[in-house]
């Protein structure tokens, strides 16, 4: 076994994770928050639902955290395969290649990631189609789909305080 110094160990601990790790999705181009909590606003406007943007009801679970691990790694995967399901169902309009390019902020490209987060959220069990969080449960991705902006203020669509 060969002495390794720790400053070495702790650098290229650091480079790790600061980078997506190799395959994964860049977490860099995804936004911070998508707008809305999760579990907020339980009961308020329908029973056994919680309260998505404009007040919709949403499933209590929507969305994931932007961050979750779970939602990353069915992003990647969606991603990769280039389908949520089939070659006949629910194509992805950007690869994970293009998705990961941070130094691609063109609004195009935002639209394209806005849209592939959203139909992962939409589909989120990724078995069984049009079962998962729907598109009032992150408003912010519904502004980036819009605008190509990430980070588009939907603060008025959102659940805070709710």
């Amino acid at each position: 076994m060969h002495p390794i110094s720790l400053s070495r160990l702790l650098a290229a601990s650091a480079s790790a994770t600061s980078s997506p790790r190799q395959g994964g999705v860049n977490p860099s181009v995804i936004p911070k928050s998508f707008g809305i909590t999760a579990g907020e606003g339980r009961d308020k406007i329908q029973v056994g639902s919680c309260t998505g943007a404009n007040n919709k009801p949403i499933p209590c679970f929507c969305p994931p955290a932007p961050d979750s691990p779970e939602f990353l790694r069915k992003l990647t995967k969606a991603l990769t395969d280039g389908f949520i399901f089939s070659r006949e169902q629910v194509a992805l309009p950007i690869t994970l290649a293009k998705f990961n390019d941070a130094s691609d902020t063109s609004p195009e490209t935002n639209k394209l990631r806005a849209t592939a987060m959203i139909q992962v959220m939409q589909n989120f069990n990724l078995t069984t189609q049009g079962v998962g969080c729907p598109g009032v449960s992150a408003p912010v991705l519904g502004v980036m789909q819009q605008t190509g902006r990430i980070g588009g203020d939907a603060s008025n669509l959102g659940n805070s305080g709710k």
